[in-house]
């Protein structure tokens, strides 16, 4: 019988699923192997460093979606409304329309807090500059750019937890319509 091969894009979507739903705390290697259908000793010739190696490359993952979805299209040219909507539209995919977690969410509490901080704040802070860089160029005033800017991931971020919690994805939709009401505004 020959070894199961998974390529390495499932690898990281499956963990990725996994770290979404169950946090880091709360995944184990013998739950993350069996969830992307390999051998922890496959799993671990993968990533020697065990779980920490893996949820890094989750963030790699996430960091390289950010840069081309989020990132590129807002310091673009493109006309400003239109790098709000692809943008936007890019972020609603993610989520599954405000039906999955936030990885950086279930990344950042428990043991994971201090473990992967640097990366997650260096996401958000790509964020809140591009989206600042956007609001500039709709013609904000700076001070009101950053503050919308910061406003806009607080405003995922919690209608995220509060669609997940009371499962009303419309709540994320909603928190989408009015970033872009605002930005437009």
């Amino acid at each position: 019988m020959g070894y199961l091969k998974v390529e390495d894009d499932i690898v990281i979507e499956k963990l990725l699923e996994i770290f979404r739903s169950v946090g880091y705390d709360g995944a184990s290697i013998s739950g993350l192997a069996a969830a992307i259908g390999l051998k922890k000793a496959s799993l671990y010739h993968r990533f020697p460093e065990g779980k920490e190696a893996m949820a890094h490359a989750v963030l790699a993952y996430i960091g390289n979606w950010n840069e081309s979805q989020v990132i590129e299209v807002l310091m673009s040219s493109k006309p400003a409304k239109e790098r709000l909507e692809v943008v936007l539209d890019s972020i609603n995919s993610l989520y599954n329309g405000g039906r999955l977690a936030c990885i950086l969410r279930a990344l950042s509490h428990g043991t994971a807090a201090e473990l992967f901080k640097d990366e997650i704040a260096i996401i958000f802070q790509t964020w809140i500059s591009a989206f600042t860089h956007l609001a500039n160029n709709l013609g904000h005033e700076p001070e009101k750019s950053k503050k919308l800017a910061e406003s806009t991931l607080v405003r995922i971020q919690g209608s995220l937890i509060l669609a997940q919690t009371l499962q009303d994805p419309s709540i994320f939709q909603m928190a989408l319509g009015d970033i872009k009401a605002d930005f437009l505004k």
